[in-house]
């Protein structure tokens, strides 16, 4: 079974995959005992280039600057993250989106207990029925979630909420009325 990996870089760069030069990368389909060795090379002077080793859907060089999200069995998404020239460690230095989608802006807000923020994302009708400790609930035990820019076929404005356990992300998609929530459902 073939392994699918899907590419996302926050910061300006180029890569080579196994030495080929690529000006961006969004996804690309390996054997599972392939090993692709991307080297990420930022545009930007603030941030150090370095090369990852990826297999399997694993990273076994610099798993540190990548975060792999398993979208389903043999689809994976892999975040590259910036390296600074004034720290390298291995804890992860990912800084908060707070642009993202109305479903991101509602995890984060959620994740940082902020109700309030989190509220005002929601529909009037949806708000009122659900009860603080149902909103914190919903999203306990998940520790991200990415919007499904095409990664999965499935219905349009969907989503993955990725597990603290590791396991496969599992499929919600969002209703939305003038561009509030007003659903939330797994797929």
């Amino acid at each position: 079974m073939e392994v699918f990996y899907h590419f996302e870089c926050f910061f300006p760069a180029v890569f080579t995959v196994n030495g080929v030069f690529f000006e961006s990368i969004t996804k690309l389909k390996a054997e599972p005992s392939d090993s692709l060795f991307i080297t990420v090379f930022p545009l930007d002077a603030v941030y150090l280039p370095y090369t990852v080793r990826l297999g399997g859907g694993e990273a076994f060089a610099n798993a540190a600057l990548t975060k792999i999200v398993r979208l389903r069995e043999n689809r994976f998404l892999v975040r590259f993250l910036p390296r600074f020239n004034y720290v390298y460690s291995p804890v992860r230095h990912e800084p908060a989106n707070r642009n993202g989608s109305v479903v991101k802006r509602l995890f984060e807000a959620v994740k940082e207990r902020d109700l309030t923020a989190a509220r005002s994302l929601l529909t009037g009708e949806l708000s009122a029925s659900v009860d603080d400790n149902s909103l914190l609930e919903f999203f306990d035990g998940y520790e991200d979630m990415v919007d499904n820019n095409g990664y999965v076929s499935a219905c349009k404005d969907s989503f993955f909420l990725v597990p603290e356990s590791g396991k496969v992300a599992e499929l919600f998609k969002v209703r939305l009325k003038n561009g509030l929530i007003d659903n939330l459902e797994e797929v």
